[in-house]
């Protein structure tokens, strides 16, 4: 079975980071470039796993948090805050709504897949 995780981050440098680390894995990896977009596959893709940076345009991810823990089909889906470093008090003020853990970019990607391995059985 595939293990299809969703990444909602607007940078495209993080975005290749991902697809990267990621590809000789056995994940499903699908990225958006927000929130809002990221939501529409969540709710289509049914993923294992979300990872959404706290600042993007359109939708950030304490809003997705907010909606994803409100909806019942959703909310046992762990997610993971991408923040950087200086976003500290935005951090902790986005694990309150919901997510399980974070990641401080820049992140290598052993960290990435450490996270993932953890999370997935």
């Amino acid at each position: 079975m595939m293990r299809r995780i969703i990444f909602c981050e607007d940078d495209p440098v993080i975005q290749k980071l991902i697809r990267t680390a990621l590809r000789n894995n056995a994940y499903d990896v699908v990225v958006a470039d927000n929130g809002a977009d990221g939501l529409i596959l969540i709710r289509t893709k049914a993923p294992m796993l979300i990872f959404t940076d706290i600042s993007m345009p359109v939708m950030d991810g304490i809003q997705l948090c907010d909606i994803l823990k409100k909806d019942n089909t959703l909310k046992h889906i762990p997610i993971i805050l991408l923040t950087a470093a200086s976003q500290r008090e935005e951090l902790l003020e986005a694990l309150s709504h919901g997510a399980v853990t974070h990641l401080i970019k820049p992140f290598s990607t052993q960290e990435l897949r450490d996270i993932i391995n953890h999370l997935l059985p």
